[in-house]
């Protein structure tokens, strides 16, 4: 009798690990999209731009750094590409009339700035006023960036409104 009951119990176990987490009903997971490679010639049709709030690094109590980033994607591709060419920042007015400072980044100072993301290749930057200009006193700026791709392609993107709150002395 002993015997049996082990059996039955040996038996049970079985049919209890195997039909464990086993569903039949309710909808499948969606299958993961494939995505090929980017296209050959990529373009930078749109760009992503991060701003951070400015910061003041050099104690003054007025702000003089924004960190900045920025993904390019082509309209025929669903993650960033690179595209060759050179971005400028310009920071600007809150109405986008007066350029205060500007920083051009190509070549190799650009390619030091790539990086990989979990999505893909984005360029990050560390924007400092130059100590030669005088500082930003507007409560409200504007950051432009420009990506001129070496074919002459030129897509931009803009962060307005970002509040500089600057305390003149």
């Amino acid at each position: 009798m002993h015997r049996r009951s082990e059996i039955v119990f040996v038996l049970s176990a079985f049919c209890l690990v195997t039909l464990a987490g086993c569903v039949t009903d309710g909808p499948k997971p969606a299958p993961k999209p494939k995505i090929g490679p980017p296209p050959r010639e990529a373009r930078a049709d749109v760009l992503l731009l991060n701003v951070s709030q400015p910061s003041d690094t050099d104690g003054d109590t007025i702000p003089d750094t924004v960190v900045t980033s920025v993904h390019m994607f082509d309209e025929r591709y669903q993650l960033p590409v690179t595209v060759p060419g050179g971005l400028t920042f310009r920071l600007l007015d809150r109405n986008a009339e007066t350029t205060l400072t500007e920083w051009p980044f190509e070549g190799d100072e650009l390619q030091r700035r790539l990086t990989r993301a979990q999505v893909g290749p984005v360029y990050r930057f560390r924007l400092r006023i130059p100590v030669d200009k005088p500082p930003v006193t507007d409560s409200y700026v504007t950051i432009q960036c420009v990506m001129e791709a070496d074919s002459g392609q030129k897509t931009q993107a803009w962060h307005r409104d970002l509040p500089w709150l600057s305390v003149p002395r």
